[in-house]
């Protein structure tokens, strides 16, 4: 009987000496908006499925405010085990940390990459009645005329807005902003006639290039978009730096393990393998994808250098 208590005494022992697999208790995804909007459900989707991969539950915490920087910033100094992670988009992770004068934060330094989860590529578009059916054409025509032609945007700071700023920082082209009231109000502005130019996500653009009321003439990627398989794409043209994206990932504490990052980053690829999935990001104007932690830190990177040298040139965006 001693033997025995003693060999299970020491089975329990060596037990606890284990490592225990991650994960065993809930995790939390932090999601930097409002509940209800596109990236809040789409974000509840994840949780949802991943919880059932996972085998434990993975809890949406919404924490809004500061263009994301508040929950950012409660993320970055979590615990890094894997239980406490970040729903990140280019303008909460990129663009708005840009903008502080002493970020409490670094993109890169202060966070695990863990993979993209959606991606959406911009486009040119313009008004029927402006004379240019391509992008030489319209670069001659701004060329011809500065300060003439405007650009419809969804107000300082959004992504339209940055859009419009980069083109104009790549090209040298003399274009004036004119905000309204979110991203559909500028999409409606163009094909009205109220502005003549259009730098929005392609997918908000699709209705009205379908009934003839814009005209995109280049999605500004490095491929061509689904949507406008006839028009090319800004790399085609030799214009590789003129690319805009409006993407989604997920992302944890710097120092999270890399097993983990791993554990979560195949979770996350099963989630957005299923077709249900991919149906309800695309009904939210998003294109499911996702890419390993690698390529994910190489995104961010090359986003963080090509808007920062955008955003000072952004005076009238808020700071």
């Amino acid at each position: 009987m001693r033997l025995l208590a003693f060999l299970l005494l020491a089975s329990a022992q060596a037990a606890l000496a284990q490592p225990q697999v991650y994960p065993v208790r809930p995790i939390t995804l932090v999601i930097p908006f409002a509940p209800n909007g596109a990236a809040d459900i789409t974000g509840r989707l994840l949780a949802e499925r991943m919880s059932g991969v996972l085998q434990q539950p993975v809890v949406v915490q919404n924490r809004p405010g500061r263009g994301g920087m508040i929950a950012t910033t409660q993320v970055s100094g979590a615990p890094a085990d894997g239980y406490t992670l970040l729903y990140v988009t280019s303008a909460t992770f990129v663009v708005a940390p840009l903008f502080e004068r002493i970020p409490k934060y670094d993109p890169l330094s202060s966070f695990e990459p863990i993979t993209l989860v959606s991606f959406v590529k911009s486009v040119i578009a313009v008004n029927p009645a402006v004379p240019a059916k391509n992008l030489d054409e319209l670069m001659a025509l701004l060329k011809a005329s500065p300060g003439k032609y405007r650009y419809a945007t969804s107000g300082p700071g959004g992504h339209s807005y940055m859009t419009g700023e980069l083109f104009k920082t790549q090209t040298g082209m003399d274009i004036v902003d004119v905000p309204f009231r979110g991203p559909i109000a500028a999409v409606e502005a163009v094909a009205s006639g109220n502005a003549d130019i259009l730098f929005e996500l392609a997918v908000l653009s699709r209705k009205a290039a379908a009934d003839g009321r814009v005209r995109p003439i280049v999605t500004m990627g490095f491929e061509r978009e689904p949507l406008f398989p006839q028009v090319p794409a800004t790399a085609e043209l030799g214009m590789r730096d003129l690319t805009s994206y409006f993407w989604g990932g997920i992302v944890a504490p710097a120092g999270t393990p890399p097993t983990i990052v791993e554990v979560i980053n195949r979770a996350v690829r099963s989630v957005l393998s299923e077709m249900e999935a991919q149906a309800t990001f695309l009904r939210y104007s998003m294109q499911a994808e996702t890419s390993t932690p690698q390529e994910f830190h190489n995104l961010i990177q090359g986003e963080l250098t090509k808007w920062s040298r955008v955003v000072p040139l952004s005076a009238t965006a808020p700071r």
